[in-house]
């Protein structure tokens, strides 16, 4: 609990900061497009992560019904205001309980890194279930070995974040019945040598 706090506490520092310096990027608005391009426009769609609603969040809702979750208070109020037709919940993404098949697709852009890892399986699990039938996501996760990484100034606020490597990332969600349909290791857009493994994967 410690570990996600201070995850919280750090995204409310930095959430204006953030907000000004940090966009889409193209890599993420390529993934993106194609998760979307196979979705109808009635599609409910689960955001974990969404931060302050722009770009991903809004984007997805111009689009879709829309549900954004997110750790921080102060970034969920910024995106409440910026992207009012989808619905918010301020939550630990590992805690949360929707019905079975509630979404057609879900959508994780940097955000599962700063959940311990040791939680992670049973995250990709829940969104098995979340998902309905042949359901997709697009997931970001980690590229290497990381059991716990920290930085004391992250857009001004101090971060942690965990996860393990690309291929146990990918086991992992074989063993959640999620089937990697894309898979791509890309450009950290924040650290110029790092990467971060891209996914998109269908329910089963």
């Amino acid at each position: 609990m410690q570990f996600k706090r201070r995850v919280a506490e750090g995204y409310d520092i930095c959430a204006g900061r953030l907000d000004r310096e940090r966009g889409l990027g193209s890599v993420a608005a390529r993934w993106l497009a194609r998760l979307t391009e196979t979705l109808p426009p009635s599609a409910r769609l689960l955001d974990l992560g969404c931060g302050a609603g722009t770009p991903h969040t809004s984007f997805l809702a111009e689009r879709f019904d829309v549900v954004g979750v997110d750790i921080s208070s102060r970034q969920l109020h910024i995106a409440s205001a910026r992207v009012p037709q989808a619905d918010f919940i301020l939550a630990d993404m590992s805690s949360l309980h929707f019905p079975d098949g509630s979404f057609q697709a879900i959508t994780a852009i940097y955000s599962i890194i700063h959940v311990p890892r040791e939680e992670q399986a049973r995250l990709f699990a829940s969104i098995r279930r979340w998902l309905k039938p042949s359901g997709t996501a697009l997931l970001v996760l980690g590229a290497n070995d990381t059991p716990y990484g920290e930085e004391s100034d992250w857009f001004g606020a101090p971060m942690l974040w965990s996860h393990y490597d690309a291929e146990t990332n990918l086991e992992m969600l074989r063993d959640a019945r999620l089937r990697v349909m894309e898979s791509a290791q890309e450009p950290d857009p924040t650290d110029s040598n790092g990467r971060q493994l891209f996914v998109i994967c269908r329910a089963v």
